[in-house]
């Protein structure tokens, strides 16, 4: 999220040993300087390997809903998707209260994408492309703060 300009949040809660849920939160307005907005909600399942949650491997399964709403050049770009996925990841303590996370996985995702030139008439898009898509799912390296 921090490549696209966009601002996220999360908050992960340990269950048992072993299991946690997660839920993040993003959203965005004009990003790089352009007519923009994005928001979207992704909450997580977690199974730690090692039986200690919040430490080393471990796998897991969320959804993901999102719109978004841009232009590029003379089009606009509006759309909204809805997916689940999988994923794996390790968590690295750095100190007491910080680690440092290392994630990635897949998920399949149904779009709706509508591409209108922005001075098109009528005002209301219409959807002009719909489908399936396979894409990566929460990738990336996230610096955490334990509160315990």
């Amino acid at each position: 999220m921090d490549a696209a300009m966009t601002p996220n949040i999360g908050l992960e809660v340990a269950l048992s040993s072993n299991i946690s849920v997660a839920a993040n939160g993003f959203a965005s307005w004009n990003i790089y300087g352009m007519k923009a907005k994005t928001y979207g909600f992704t909450p997580e399942f977690r199974y730690w390997l090692y039986g200690n949650t919040f430490s080393k491997l471990f796998v897991g399964a969320g959804a993901t809903l999102a719109h978004y709403d841009f232009n590029v050049s003379d089009y606009n770009h509006l759309g909204s998707t809805w997916g689940v996925g999988v994923n794996v990841g390790y968590n690295m303590w750095l100190a007491k209260h910080w680690s440092v996370e290392f994630h990635g996985g897949v998920g399949a995702y149904r779009y709706h994408h509508a591409r209108n030139h922005v001075n098109s008439i009528p005002a209301e898009p219409v959807y002009n492309s719909e489908g399936w898509t396979v894409l990566p799912y929460q990738l990336g390296i996230s610096f955490v703060y334990i509160i315990k």
